[in-house]
C-alpha cells in the first residue's frame, strides 16, 4: 500500500496566482527517511504550495495610495490657478522656459523610469540572467550624447516641439513625419506603461485590471489639463522620491530576506547567470554584451534625444547650461536606479532558487518516484522550502515577492503600488502633454484647418490610447516591448535628426525617402516577430539592433539619394544650412562675416557700429560741463561697453 502525497494545483480567484503543482507517492516503509528529508528541507510537506500565497491588501495600502493620487490631482489644481493660471502656450508647454536643472532632471528620471524598468528589469535578470546588467554601462555613452550632441542645438533655437527643427532644416513635409512617429510611438508605449501596474495590482488583490486603468487615465488627464507642463514638472518631482525610497526599502530588505548580497551573489554564480561579458556577434542572439551596451544605447536615443517627452523639458530649462546639467545630473540618478533593479532581478533568482541540499536519490523519494531516473517531470522544493511561483507574465514577480514576503507589513504594499503608480503617472502624463503640443503645434497650427482646445485633445489621445492597452497583454516581455518599440519606430526619426546636425548636402527628398522605407522595415520586422518569430529570418534578429538597423537603413538610402536629388534639383545646391541647426562641434568657426556663440548668430558689422557709437558717446560726454549731471549714466554705459567689447575665446564668441 502506498501512502499517496499530492499537492493539487491552485487557483485562487482572490489573487489569480497559480501555484506550480507538484504530486508523488512516499513508499511504504520509508516514513522515517520522509520524515528526514522534509526534515532537512525545513517545510511542511503539505505546506509546500501554500508558499505562493500573497497578502490581501490593508485599509493602510488604500490610504497611502489615495494619498498618492490625490497629491497629483491636488498639482493640477493649485497650477491651474497660480500665477494666473495657464493662459499662454509658453507656459502651459514650456512653464515660462524657467525651470532650474535639478528639478528637470528629476522630472526626466521620473518620467522614463516607468513600471517598464521598476517591474520588468527585475523580470528580466530573474528569467534570463545578468547580461542585462550591461545595460548600466550604456548611460554612459547615453547621457554625454544628449548633453553635448542634442541639448545645445535644441534649446539654441526658439522652438516649442523638436519637430520644428525638422522644419527649419528639411521642410514642413518631414516635420509632419517626425510628429506622426512620434504620436505613434508614444502611445503604444503609453499603454504599455499603464497596463504593468494594473496587471501587478490584479496579481494581488481583487481590483480588476480595467478599474485601475481607468483611474491612472482619469487621475493623468486631470492634472496635465490643468496644470500643463508645471504640474507635470513638480508632480514628476514629488513621483521621483517615492520611487527612489520604495526601490531602496525594496532592495534592502529583498536582500536581507535572501540571505546577503554575498549569499545571493554565490547563488547566481553557481548559476551561471552572471555572464556579463559575452561577445559571440550572431546579432539572432537574444543578449549580448554588444546589443545591450551599444544596441539599446541607440535603440534609448529616440525616448532620451529626440522624443518631445525629452526634448520638451530641455526647453523648459531657464538656460543651455541648466538643460546640460539636467542631462548629466541623470547620469548618476539612471544608473544608480538601473543597478538596484538589476540587483532585485539577482535577489528573486537567489530567493526562488536556492539549490536544493538533497541528492538525487533523496529527491526521488519525495517525489515519489522511488529513483533519481524518471521520465516523468516535477516541481520539487527548493532548499529552503520554496518553488517559483507560476505567474501569467514573468514582469509579475517582483510584485508577487513583496506581496508574499512584506505583505504583512502594514503599507508596505501600498508604497510599492504606489511607487509603481508613480512611475506610470509621470510617463504618463508627460506622453500626454508632449502629445497634446505636437498635434497643436505641428500639425493644426501649421495648416490651421480648425482650432482645438486643450481638453478635447487630450480627452481624444486618451480614448486612442486606452485602445491599445487592452492590447498589450498579449505581447512579450516589458523590456522586449519597449525596446522594440523605440528601436523599430523611433530609429528613423534619430537618423534624420543626425543627418540634419552632422551633414550639410542632407536634402529633404532624400532624407524624407530614407526614413519611409526606415520605419516600414522596423514596424514590418518588430511586428513578425511578434506574430510569429520562426517564419521569416529576418525576425530572428534581436530587438537589441532595432535601432541600429533602422539608423543605418535611413543613412544609407538618405545618402546616396540627396546627393542624387542635388544633381537633379539645381536649387539644392544653391541652399544654405543655419549653422545654428548644425552640431555645435560641427559648425564653422567663421561664416560670411559672422562669429557664432552658443545660442545664435552675432553679426561683426553690428558689432563695429555699437562700439563705435559707444565711444562716440564717451567723447561727448566727456566734454561737456554738465558731466557732473549726466555721471549717472556712466554705469550702464561702461556695462555696455564691457559686454560688447568682451571677445573671450578662440571661436570669436561674445
Amino acid at each position: 500500500m502506498l501512502i499517496t502525497v499530492i499537492i493539487l494545483p491552485l487557483n485562487i480567484k482572490q489573487n489569480k496566482i497559480r501555484p506550480f503543482a507538484t504530486q508523488g507517492t512516499l513508499p511504504i516503509g520509508t516514513a522515517d527517511v520522509d520524515v528526514i528529508l522534509w526534515d532537512r528541507l525545513k517545510c511542511d510537506p503539505f505546506s509546500v504550495a501554500m508558499t505562493t500565497t500573497t497578502n490581501p491588501l490593508g485599509w493602510v495600502d488604500f490610504v497611502l495610495m489615495s494619498v498618492m493620487l490625490f497629491a497629483a490631482a491636488t498639482m493640477g489644481i493649485y497650477h491651474s490657478v497660480a500665477r494666473g493660471g495657464q493662459k499662454t502656450t509658453k507656459r502651459f508647454f514650456l512653464a515660462d522656459r524657467n525651470v532650474y536643472g535639478l528639478a528637470i532632471a528629476m522630472t526626466l528620471l521620473a518620467s522614463f523610469i516607468s513600471p517598464v524598468t521598476l517591474l520588468g528589469t527585475p523580470a528580466e535578470i530573474y528569467t534570463y540572467g545578468g547580461q542585462y546588467m550591461a545595460f548600466i554601462l550604456m548611460q554612459f555613452l547615453l547621457f554625454p550624447t544628449i548633453a553635448l550632441v542634442f541639448v545645445p542645438v535644441f534649446h539654441g533655437l526658439d522652438i516649442t516641439t523638436a519637430y520644428e527643427y525638422l522644419q527649419l532644416r528639411y521642410g514642413l513635409s518631414l516635420r509632419i513625419v517626425g510628429a506622426c512617429i512620434f504620436i505613434l510611438q508614444t502611445c503604444f508605449y503609453m499603454a504599455i506603461v499603464t497596463f504593468t501596474p494594473a496587471l501587478a495590482i490584479e496579481a494581488v488583490t481583487t481590483f480588476d485590471l480595467w478599474k485601475t486603468i481607468l483611474i491612472t487615465g482619469v487621475v493623468c488627464t486631470f492634472y496635465t489639463t490643468l496644470g500643463g507642463m508645471k504640474a507635470v514638472i513638480w508632480t514628476d518631482v514629488l513621483m521621483f522620491f517615492v520611487i527612489f525610497i520604495t526601490c531602496i526599502l525594496v532592495i534592502v530588505m529583498g536582500t536581507a530576506k535572501a540571505g546577503g548580497m554575498s549569499h545571493v551573489w554565490e547563488i547566481n554564480k553557481e548559476a551561471g547567470r552572471l555572464n556579463f561579458f559575452e561577445f559571440p556577434f550572431d546579432p539572432t542572439v537574444r543578449m549580448t554584451f554588444l546589443g545591450v551596451v551599444f544596441g539599446t544605447w541607440l535603440n534609448s536615443l529616440p525616448l532620451w534625444a529626440v522624443g518631445q517627452t525629452a526634448v520638451q523639458r530641455f526647453l523648459a530649462a531657464k538656460s543651455r547650461r541648466h538643460a546640460q546639467f539636467s542631462a548629466w545630473l541623470n547620469l548618476p540618478f539612471v544608473t544608480t536606479l538601473v543597478a538596484i533593479t538589476c540587483i532585485e532581478g539577482l535577489v528573486l533568482y537567489a530567493f526562488y532558487n536556492e539549490p536544493s541540499d538533497l541528492n538525487p536519490t533523496e529527491i526521488g523519494y519525495l517525489t515519489g518516484t522511488g529513483s533519481p531516473t524518471s521520465n516523468i517531470t516535477y516541481q520539487t522544493p527548493q532548499g529552503n522550502g520554496r518553488s517559483p511561483p507560476d505567474l501569467d507574465k514573468s514582469d509579475q514577480i517582483l510584485m508577487f515577492f513583496v506581496s508574499e514576503q512584506f505583505g504583512h507589513i502594514p503599507g508596505y504594499q501600498g508604497l510599492f503600488i504606489s511607487c509603481l503608480f508613480a512611475g506610470a503617472l509621470s510617463t504618463v502624463s508627460s506622453g500626454l502633454n508632449a502629445i497634446v503640443a505636437v498635434i497643436l503645434v505641428d500639425i493644426y497650427k501649421p495648416f490651421k484647418k480648425w482650432n482645438a482646445e486643450r481638453t478635447h485633445t487630450h480627452v481624444c489621445i486618451r480614448c486612442f490610447h486606452d485602445s491599445l492597452i487592452f492590447h498589450a497583454s498579449r505581447l512579450g516581455t516589458l523590456v522586449t516591448l519597449a525596446n522594440s518599440i523605440f528601436g523599430a519606430l523611433g530609429g528613423p526619426l534619430v537618423a534624420t535628426f543626425l543627418l540634419g546636425m552632422f551633414w550639410k548636402r542632407a536634402n529633404k527628398w532624400g532624407v524624407l525617402i530614407g526614413t519611409l522605407c526606415s520605419f516600414a522595415l522596423g514596424a514590418w520586422i518588430s511586428a513578425g516577430s511578434l506574430i510569429n518569430r520562426d517564419a521569416l529570418a529576418i525576425y530572428q534578429l534581436s530587438f537589441n539592433w532595432y535601432a541600429t538597423l533602422t539608423i543605418s537603413t535611413t543613412v544609407l538610402l538618405a545618402v546616396p539619394l540627396s546627393e542624387l536629388f542635388r544633381y537633379l534639383i539645381p536649387a539644392e545646391q544653391s541652399k544654405k544650412v543655419d549653422p545654428k541647426l548644425l552640431a555645435t562641434f560641427v559648425r564653422p568657426k567663421q561664416t560670411d562675416h559672422k562669429v557664432l556663440d552658443s545660442d545664435g548668430v552675432v553679426s561683426k558689422k553690428k558689432l563695429t557700429e555699437n562700439i563705435e557709437a559707444t565711444e562716440h558717446e564717451l567723447e561727448k560726454m566727456c566734454s561737456r560741463r554738465t558731466m557732473r549731471n549726466n555721471f549717472s549714466s556712466f554705469p550702464p554705459l561702461f556695462k555696455s561697453c564691457q559686454r560688447i567689447s568682451l571677445i573671450s575665446d578662440s571661436d570669436g564668441c561674445v
